[in-house]
């Protein structure tokens, strides 16, 4: 079966976009180094197709002209982890979070270049007050009955989860609006460990939503279905009390550090 394969040149450009960088936001790892001998370099990065190269392969599109298929705007950088897992899951890894995640790893490159150095913070008490920033954002402070669409709502919780690993503070439309280390940076092994607990509820958040809409847990109305409405009381509270106790684990780190605890204020409406 014949396979649409980049060009060399396209292998190249793919990789340079990106500063050799998995492309992977949770990722980010270095794809190239030096190897044993003076002369040897070391790759263990792949040009990977969003669209598959083959007819069955992940993600396929038949509408696609062999041209379009072996472009650079079907390539993505990753590690070769990363390169195994988007083929392993096409449902989770779409064709819309492939080229979300080359957009966002491109522009962490062009700011990695602008600033001379990969973050902005370096010391845990500059991250934590950094991050502190990117959970002060409504999703976090309106309840769960009293949010817009469900989909701005799981947008913001995948964004806070990009800022947690990459230290990527983005607006809505994707934009970066500041740049900071991810939760790895962190030297505190006990501030790690909270942040990555912090993580792990919030991409419990986003697949607790996703199974909530496939089981109609929740009901649109108005004008355009922008308002939501949850039959399942309980689900509704355990969204509510998920996010509080998120907000008092990164509390008790500020608190540890001497800071003040998160105090966002939260809104409230009547209809």
């Amino acid at each position: 079966m014949m396979r649409d394969d980049f060009k060399q040149s396209t292998i190249n450009l793919l990789a340079n976009r990106v500063g050799w960088k998995c492309s992977n936001p949770g990722c980010r790892r270095t794809t190239r180094g030096a190897g044993t001998e003076s002369t040897d370099v070391i790759n263990i990065g792949v040009a990977a197709h969003i669209t598959a190269a083959a007819k069955g392969g992940p993600r396929y599109d038949n509408n696609m002209t062999s041209q379009e298929r072996r472009s650079y705007e079907n390539g993505i950088w990753l590690c070769q982890s990363c390169s195994k897992l988007i083929d392993s899951d096409v449902q989770r890894y779409s064709v819309d979070k492939l080229k979300k995640w080359k957009e966002i790893s491109e522009q962490m490159a062009v700011l990695e270049l602008e600033t001379g150095t990969e973050g902005g913070y370096t010391t845990d008490r500059e991250i934590i007050k950094f991050l502190v920033c990117c959970f002060d954002r409504p999703a976090f402070r309106d309840p769960i009955c009293q949010e817009g669409r469900m989909e701005d709502f799981d947008k913001a919780i995948e964004d806070t989860i990009i800022a947690l690993n990459t230290g990527i503070l983005r607006t809505r439309d994707g934009n970066i609006l500041r740049k900071s280390e991810g939760k790895s940076a962190i030297s505190n092994d006990e501030w790690r460990e909270k942040l990555n607990v912090i993580g792990d509820m919030l991409s419990a958040l986003r697949r607790r939503l996703k199974i909530a809409k496939a089981a109609g847990a929740y009901s649109t109305y108005g004008e355009g279905e922008v308002m939501y409405c949850f039959s399942d009381r309980q689900l509704g509270e355990w969204f509510d009390s998920t996010r509080e106790e998120i907000l008092k684990i990164l509390s008790s780190i500020c608190e540890d550090m001497g800071m003040s605890g998160l105090r966002f204020p939260r809104n409230k409406y009547r209809w």
